[in-house]
């Protein structure tokens, strides 16, 4: 029983491992300005493009 338990936090402790790897050193991270969907609500209501990211939702790091 507590072999099942050791085993299966491993298990979740490699998988948290790989996705810091993966996705933690990435050279984009997510703009601010605009939460990383590219574009902002104007005033009245319309999208207006992000000048921080170009349009693009991320900026280098």
């Amino acid at each position: 029983m507590v072999f099942r338990i050791v085993l299966i936090a491993m298990v979740v402790g490699i998988c948290f491992y790989l996705y810091k790897q993966l996705y933690g050193n990435s050279t984009y991270k997510k703009c601010e300005k605009c939460d990383g969907k590219g574009y902002w609500r104007a005033m009245r209501g319309e999208r207006d493009k992000c000048d921080i990211c170009q349009g693009a939702g991320k900026v280098i790091r």
